[in-house]
């Protein structure tokens, strides 16, 4: 493979390309992170003089929501106006932080925990938030969050079977209008990442999350069977298959997910957050699919009442299916 000198002087023997080889400006890793450090302390001594000077005021929540929606504020004018660097994005992830834990402060001891409107409100908060700033870790944080707090007001409304094949149906779309927008490619794919996190923790959320206390639970009771998630799910799934208009051997290859979707909770956002990291090309996405349906077919093996042997049985079965089917899938890609 030619050097990056040789193939600029192959490009232009060709005249493909014209004048002396570009040179890299981008500065190097360490300077990148000494200014990114020093962008938090920057914001840390901002900070710091904030909390001395206005200690005693910010005692009273309402003090603390305008200093929060300030600094806010703040951040976003810095984040529009100010020159592009790694000092300045830190300084605005440190504000942004900042403004959200004390906007948290002054609403957490006035919030009814069952107001469905309370968490709605804040889960449209946060999908603004992660809409409005050009910071990539900005909007994967703030979606990740609204995605939880959207789920405590379908809790409130005893609708958190609903959540996860709601969140699946919001990736889908951020994930598809990101490929399809390539000005807006950057935000909607650090969106749709931090709707793919959220789905590591929604998607066992129909199940007690610690020992036998559901936190949703709490919320409200589910008026809707536990059943009808995977099944939600699956038909998710399949409606994504349909739209992406896949080859019809790739179709039926991917059918066998959307059963594994049906019968497995959880199952289908690994398997939709696959298929979508291989329709993109995506190795992150692809890393969080392994992630979900390893952690949610160990979650589904682990709750089997069955005993030990059984389900050394069942492991031994699926693993001779899977090779069964690698064999088939080998010998089809041959003859095709």
């Amino acid at each position: 493979m030619p050097s990056q000198p040789e193939l600029w002087q192959i490009l232009r023997s060709a005249k493909l390309v014209e004048g002396d080889e570009p040179r890299d400006n981008e500065p190097h890793w360490a300077n990148r992170f000494m200014l990114g450090v020093v962008g938090w302390l920057a914001a840390l001594f901002l900070l710091f003089f904030l909390f001395l000077s206005v200690g005693d005021v910010i005692d009273s929540p309402d003090h603390a929501l305008a200093l929060g929606a300030t600094l806010l504020a703040m951040a976003l004018l810095l984040n529009r106006s100010a020159r592009s660097g790694d000092l300045w994005d830190q300084f605005v992830l440190a504000l942004t932080l900042a403004a959200d834990a004390w906007l948290l402060y002054g609403l957490i001891d006035r919030m009814d925990v069952h107001a469905v409107g309370a968490w709605a409100g804040l889960s449209g908060l946060a999908f603004a938030i992660a809409f409005c700033f050009e910071h990539w870790l900005i909007r994967l944080f703030h979606t990740l969050v609204a995605a939880l707090l959207l789920t405590l007001a379908l809790a409130c409304l005893g609708l958190q079977i609903l959540a996860l094949p709601l969140v699946m149906g919001l990736l889908c779309a951020c994930w598809l209008w990101a490929q399809r927008r390539p000005h807006q490619h950057e935000r909607f794919e650090a969106m749709a990442f931090g709707l793919a996190l959220s789905l590591i923790l929604l998607g066992r959320l129909h199940q007690p999350l610690f020992d036998e206390t559901n936190v949703l639970e709490e919320l409200g009771q589910s008026r809707l069977p536990h059943w009808l998630n995977p099944l939600l799910c699956a038909a998710l799934l399949l409606a994504l298959l349909h739209h992406l208009k896949l080859p019809r051997r790739q179709g039926l290859f991917a059918l066998p997910l959307v059963l594994l979707a049906a019968l497995i909770p959880g199952m289908g956002a690994g398997a939709l957050v696959l298929l979508l990291g291989f329709y993109a090309g995506s190795l992150g996405m692809m890393t969080l699919a392994a992630l979900l349906l390893l952690g949610f077919g160990s979650l589904y093996y682990y709750d089997l009442a069955l005993p030990l042997m059984t389900k050394s049985w069942l492991l031994l079965g699926s693993g001779t299916a899977l090779l069964l089917v690698r064999t088939l899938l080998l010998r089809l890609g041959r003859h095709s």
